[in-house]
């Protein structure tokens, strides 16, 4: 049993701003729109309350998931016993820098891609175009290393500002410069293996993203209508390629290079695509998509994915990776 109500009174002992709710419908806050409710849902104002937060968690033996956009994470269908972190608070974006060479634009991990490209884009600013209409967060997509028309995150993230929780911290030692010497500064060189195909330095550690400054071209009004043309053109492709059609996570699988064809191929060769199981189906459209077809459980999806690594091992050896996060298989 978690110990939600010792862990709210002492979490309104300190100075933590944001919500505090109990058992919250998840569905709503996922792209897929499945799933039941979270025992405990916080929603931080800021890295002091992450700060707070993810201390008291810890010392109260409540494990926790972070929720960015909910455009690639499924919730089960069960009442989730963890705590779910929100970062939809911190979404601030401001210029940092700006000079005739390059831009710097921060913004905050609960930050919507898409707004940062609409941000980039009423400034004139050029190379975010390729991010434009990717659902969730930037602090998700660094977290993930998202990946579009050949452009990674790790090619415009300048530096990530991240807390680190490798040991729980009292109560009395919530104290703003005590959570100051906690922040920390990674300053991306892309120079070893911090940064891979859907891998980042962030993923399987202690490390919880607080913002981002992003590296881009230089503030130039006068381009706006161009760059608002290039973000309309990819915007469109996702389009035509049924990304909005129906409630979805995006792509379910990675694309294993070893395998030599994406994973989409491998599936629709398999005959997989149209394939049904209870509310959930491989997209008509697109094998590497899963839709909610109207009345889907997190169970249905769960186990179309089984069914097709499963048909796609049998038709070709390979056994292919989901890219979709499962909560309870990765809480913190």
């Amino acid at each position: 049993m978690l110990k939600l109500h010792e862990f709210i009174e002492n979490i309104n002992k300190t100075q933590y701003k944001g919500k505090v709710l109990e058992h919250e419908q998840m569905a709503p806050r996922t792209t897929m729109m499945t799933g039941g409710t979270a025992a405990l849902l916080l929603s931080p104002a800021d890295e002091e309350s992450i700060f707070i937060a993810v201390n008291l968690l810890k010392d109260s033996g409540i494990p926790y998931f972070i929720l960015g956009g909910g455009s690639n994470v499924i919730f089960p269908d069960e009442e989730l016993e963890a705590a779910v972190i929100s970062t939809e608070n911190l979404n601030s974006i401001l210029i940092e820098e700006k000079n005739e060479g390059h831009t710097l634009v921060k913004c905050g991990c609960g930050t919507k891609t898409n707004d940062l490209v609409d941000f980039c884009t009423e400034n004139g600013i050029s190379g975010l175009e390729t991010f434009a209409g990717l659902p969730g967060t930037v602090g998700g997509a660094a977290y993930m290393n998202a990946r579009c028309y050949g452009k990674e995150m790790s090619d415009v993230i300048y530096t990530a500002r991240f807390l680190e929780f490798n040991r729980t911290v009292k109560i009395e030692e919530f104290t703003h410069n005590f959570i100051e010497r906690h922040l920390k500064m990674y300053h991306n060189t892309k120079m070893g293996e911090d940064w891979a195909y859907k891998n980042s330095p962030f993923m399987h550690s202690q490390r919880f993203i607080t913002s981002l400054t992003f590296k881009a071209g230089p503030v130039d009004s006068d381009k706006k209508d161009e760059v608002g043309l290039e973000c309309g053109k990819f915007v469109k492709d996702r389009e035509d390629k049924g990304h909005f059609k129906a409630p979805s996570a995006g792509s379910v699988f990675k694309n294993d290079r070893n395998f030599g064809e994406p994973s989409g191929v491998l599936i629709d060769r398999a005959g997989l695509k149209g394939m049904e199981l209870g509310g959930a189906q491989v997209a008509p459209w697109h094998g590497n998509i899963i839709i909610n077809r109207g009345k889907a459980s997190s169970s249905d999806i769960k186990n179309l994915v089984r069914t097709v690594q499963e048909k796609v091992r049998e038709n070709t050896g390979f056994t292919l990776e989901p890219e979709i996060i499962f909560a309870e298989q990765n809480l913190q």
